[in-house]
C-alpha cells in the first residue's frame, strides 16, 4: 500500500495516546516464558514484533489466553523450555533473535530460529562470539554470523565481557544466558543503553546490580510472575512529537508515555535546538508521564557519540527536524544505522534530499544542512524500513507538494495506528 500525506492546511491539535512500547511488550513476553507463576501483561503492543514474539515463545512452551486488553500467561520456568518441532520464526525482530539466543544458549533444547529477508542478513555474530565463550553450542550461515541459527543449549559458565558495540540487544541477550550460567557474570557496556531488561528482571526476582558501566548478574534458581501494564512507546510518541513542532501552530498532548532515560535522548536533543516541552511524570518499574508540545522554531545542533543509545530509534524523525532547522546539524558516530531493516543511513539521505536539503555522509557522521521553510515533496522508497516510512509521513506535513510513501503499510512493524492517529490529530492522506 502507497500512501500520499498532503502538506498540513492547519494547526495539528489533539490528545492522543502512542502505540504501547514495542520494545517492552516483547521483553514482556518472553520473560514470561522464564516463571512458573502466571503473568498478567496489560496494554501490550499490538505490532508485529510483538506479535512474532508471542508465535515464538508458545513454541517454546508458553500458554496464554486474553482476557480484555490483558495477556494472562503461564511460563515453564528456567532452564524448562520445550524444544521446538519446527524453527521458530523471529519475522523481522533483530530484538526477538537476540534475546531467543541468550535464553536457548542455556537451555536443554534444540532450537532453530529464522526471520525474514531483513532479519536473516542482519548481523549476529556480536551476540554469538559471548554466547560461544560462555560455552553455547550455535551455528549459522556466513560463519554463524546469520540467520537461520541452530542453538543447542548447554550448562553454561560466567561470563566476564566488554560490549564491543552500544546494543541493548545484546546486553539483554547476555544477561539472559548469564542467569543460566554457573557462577557471577560481569558486562561491561561501552555506553549506557535502554535498560528495560534489568527493571524487567529485578521486579521478577532476578539479582542484577549495576555499577557505572559495568552489570553483575547472578544466576537465578526461579522467577516470580509479574502484573504490569505498558505505557506508550516513546519511538512511537517521537513521531507526533516531531509532527507538533514543524507544523505552525500546532499542540499535541501525548498521554502515558515511557519516560525511560534511556530512551528519551531525543528531548534532550531537541531542547538544544531550541524546543520546550512540558511533562509530568511519575515511576513505579518504569517511569511514565504525559508529553505536551507546541510548534517552535528549530536550530541546529551537534549530537555526540555517547548520546546515540538514547535516541538511535528516533535518528530519521531527527534529520527531517534538523532539515528545518537554522544551521547545520551533526550526528556522530551513526554507523550502526547501516545494518538496520535497511541501510537507514542512506535512507536518510534520500529522503533529506528529496525534502529538498543537503544532507552528506562523512566516515560515521551525518550531516544535515537544515533551513526554515516549507520542504519539497516528491515520492519516496523507505525500503519498507517503517522508522523511515513514519519520518517521511511526518516531513510531508512540511512539503509543499506531499510526499507519496511506498510500502508505506510496512509501519504496521511498530505502530498499525501511525495513520489513523495522524488523520486525528488533523492530517490529510490518501492510499493507492
Amino acid at each position: 500500500m502507497n500512501v500520499k500525506v498532503s502538506k498540513a492546511l492547519a494547526p495539528l491539535k489533539g490528545t492522543i495516546r502512542a502505540e504501547s512500547d514495542k520494545s517492552i511488550s516483547q521483553r514482556l513476553i518472553i520473560f514470561s516464558l522464564l516463571t512458573e507463576d502466571k503473568c498478567q501483561l496489560k496494554n501490550l503492543s499490538k505490532a508485529l514484533d510483538p506479535l512474532s514474539a508471542l508465535e515464538a515463545v508458545k513454541q517454546l512452551g508458553l500458554s496464554s489466553t486474553y482476557k480484555n486488553d490483558t495477556l494472562v500467561t503461564q511460563g515453564v520456568g528456567l532452564m524448562k523450555l520445550k524444544e521446538a518441532n519446527q524453527p521458530v520464526n523471529c519475522g523481522n525482530s533483530g530484538t526477538l533473535m537476540r534475546l531467543l539466543l541468550g535464553l536457548l544458549a542455556g537451555s536443554n533444547a534444540f532450537t532453530v530460529l529464522t526471520g525474514d529477508e531483513s532479519l536473516n542478513s542482519r548481523p549476529m555474530l556480536r551476540v554469538v562470539e559471548p554466547l560461544k565463550e560462555m560455552g553455547a553450542t550455535i551455528y549459522g550461515r556466513e560463519n554463524d554470523s546469520k540467520a537461520p541459527l541452530a542453538v543447542k543449549g548447554h550448562n553454561l559458565k560466567a561470563l566476564n565481557y566488554s560490549l564491543k558495540v552500544p546494543s541493548a540487544q545484546v546486553k539483554s541477550a547476555l544477561i539472559l544466558a548469564a542467569l543460566q550460567a554457573t557462577g557471577i557474570s560481569k558486562i561491561e557496556e561501552k555506553l549506557p543503553s535502554r535498560d528495560h531488561t534489568e527493571r524487567i528482571l529485578t521486579a521478577m526476582g532476578a539479582k542484577i546490580e549495576k555499577n557505572g558501566l559495568w552489570l553483575e548478574i547472578q544466576p537465578a534458581a526461579k522467577l516470580s510472575g509479574l502484573d504490569f501494564a505498558v505505557s506508550a512507546d516513546f519511538s512511537a510518541a517521537a513521531f507526533f512529537l516531531g509532527a507538533g513542532l514543524l507544523v505552525d501552530d500546532s499542540e499535541i498532548l501525548i498521554n502515558d508515555v515511557n519516560l525511560n532515560p534511556t530512551r528519551t535522548g531525543l528531548l534532550k536533543v531537541i531542547e538544544r535546538m531550541g524546543v520546550r516541552t512540558e511533562k509530568e511524570e511519575e515511576e513505579n518499574i518504569e517511569p511514565v508521564g504525559n508529553l505536551l508540545i507546541k510548534h517552535q522554531n528549530l536550530k541546529g545542533t551537534v549530537v555526540l557519540e555517547e548520546e546515540l543509545p538514547t535516541l538511535i530509534d528516533e535518528v530519521p524523525l531527527l534529520a527531517v527536524l534538523a532539515a528545518k532547522a537554522d544551521g547545520e546539524t551533526i550526528i556522530k558516530g551513526v554507523s550502526e544505522l547501516r545494518v538496520k531493516e535497511s541501510d537507514r543511513l542512506q535512507g536518510i539521505v534520500d529522503l533529506c534530499r528529496l525534502l529538498g536539503r543537503e544532507a552528506e555522509i562523512q566516515g560515521d557522521d551525518l550531516i544535515i544542512f537544515g533551513q526554515a521553510g516549507y520542504f519539497e515533496g516528491g515520492v519516496y522508497d523507505p525500503k519498507k524500513d517503517h522508522r523511515l516510512a513514519m519520518a517521511a509521513a511526518v516531513a510531508a506535513l512540511n512539503s509543499k507538494e506531499g510526499i507519496e510513501i511506498l510500502d508505506a503499510d510496512c509501519c504496521q512493524i511498530s505502530q498499525p495506528s501511525f495513520f489513523p492517529q495522524l488523520k486525528e490529530l488533523g492530517a490529510t492522506f490518501e492510499t493507492a
